[in-house]
Parts: structure tokens; sequence; C-alpha cells
């Protein structure tokens, strides 16, 4: 009877490891959270970066020389290769988007536009 305890009590002890084990984090595997900006500046020298938080909230800015000149935060969600952001006023834009290595590539229609992980 007192192997059976044991034996009953070793199980219990592995199962609880194992399932302490799989509790990790898992905001670590969403590869979108940081703070990516473009690439390349536009024509007029404006440039603009996504700030992705872990929670889903997130913050749009603009620079033209290295200065903020606008900002707006929204909401994102992601299905597969589909991002949602919902703008603080309400507005909602889906587009894909696939992410390589330090590079974000958001794409609508035939439009892309790439970002850097900063």
């Amino acid at each position: 009877m007192k192997t059976l305890r044991l034996i009953g009590a070793t199980l219990l002890m592995v199962v609880l490891c194992v399932n302490f084990a799989a509790c990790g984090d898992d905001d670590d595997d969403n590869p979108i959270v940081g703070t990516w900006k473009s690439e390349v500046a536009d024509n007029y020298g404006y440039s603009e970066s996504f700030t992705f938080n872990a929670d889903g909230s997130g913050m749009w800015q603009e620079f033209k020389d290295n200065k903020q000149t606008d900002s707006e935060s929204f909401t994102y969600a992601i299905d597969g290769n589909k991002i949602t952001l919902t703008w603080s006023d309400g507005e909602t834009y889906t587009s894909t988007f696939s992410i390589s290595g330090n590079r974000l590539t958001i794409k609508d229609n035939e439009d892309s536009e790439t970002y850097v992980k900063i």
C-alpha cells in the first residue's frame, strides 16, 4: 500500500511540474510586439513608427526631421497573417502582414510598407 502511495505522489509531482513549466509567458510568442520604424521616409521627409504592446494596444507616430509631428493610439487584433487596427476615432483598418527577421511588412492591396524593429 505504501508503494502505491509513493508512486501516486511521484506521478502527482511530475504532473504538477509539467503543468507549471507549460504556464510560461505567452506574450513573448507574439513577434509583432515592439516598436517598428519605417525603413524609408516618404517624398516629403515624413517617417512613421508603430508600437505594438502585448496587451493589444498600440501607438502610431509620425516624424519629420526626427521630430514627432503627429500620433494616434489604436488597438490591434491578429488573425493568421491579417492585422486589424482600430484607431482611437473608431475607424478600422485591416491588412496583411509578414515578419522576416527584424523587418515587418504591412501590405494593403498593391501598396506595402516595410518597417524595421528598433
